[in-house]
């Protein structure tokens, strides 16, 4: 049927957006950064920024989508937030260290800045413009309930991680993230300046 297709990438995407941990670092970023020896001052300024820079990057991300595209915008997106989660990894597991400071602020701020530009919209974009007219309001809410459930289960799991893995917990959203770019590269269709019977011919025979 012309709808599953359509469905499955877009409950994965919207499944992908929350497994990437992105609600995790935005709701645990001021412990990363105390955990470093920042001090409160310093760590709300960078909560303010990561929150303001986020809603910049996603304006620039509604101009860069009808001009790059919205699948090399999720590839970026996706492979951007895989390697700050490396950086993040690196500055969690060395705490004390004299650059780990500079290095969670860099991998935070580069974390959500990838997020900002892809993976936050895109997923949100996509399923109107892959989705068959007649089935897209019922099909948009399934994958919406996806999102809130995966959103619910990567918040659930992040203490259980963080307790298990210690300064290496967010490795299971970096290789969830990795996963995600192979996904996108080889399964996502790109939609800009494409009708929906063009659309859902490639995802035909794609």
């Amino acid at each position: 049927p012309p709808t599953r297709y359509p469905l499955l990438i877009s409950v994965l995407l919207m499944c992908l957006q929350q497994l990437s941990g992105i609600n995790n670092a935005f709701n645990y970023s001021t412990v990363f950064l105390k955990a470093n020896g920042m001090g409160d001052g310093a760590v709300a300024t960078i909560a303010v920024l990561m929150n303001v820079g986020n809603v910049f990057i996603t304006l620039l991300s509604v101009y860069m989508m009808d001009r790059a595209g919205r699948r090399p915008l999720l590839l970026a997106s996706t492979a951007g937030m895989a390697a700050s989660t490396v950086l993040l990894t690196a500055a969690l597991a060395l705490p004390g260290r004299s650059f780990t400071p500079a290095l969670s602020v860099i991998s935070i701020l580069l974390f959500v800045g990838a997020f900002g530009i892809g993976l936050g919209p895109v997923p949100w974009l996509l399923p109107a413009e892959i989705l068959p007219a007649e089935t897209r309001a019922l099909a948009s809410s399934v994958a919406a309930s996806a999102n809130w459930l995966a959103n619910f289960v990567a918040s659930q799991a992040f203490l259980v991680i963080a307790n298990a893995l210690g300064g290496f917990a967010f490795v299971p959203f970096g290789a969830a993230l990795a996963l995600g770019a192979l996904w996108v590269a080889r399964v996502v269709p790109e939609t800009k300046g494409k009708s929906l019977e063009q659309i859902q011919t490639e995802l035909a025979f794609g």
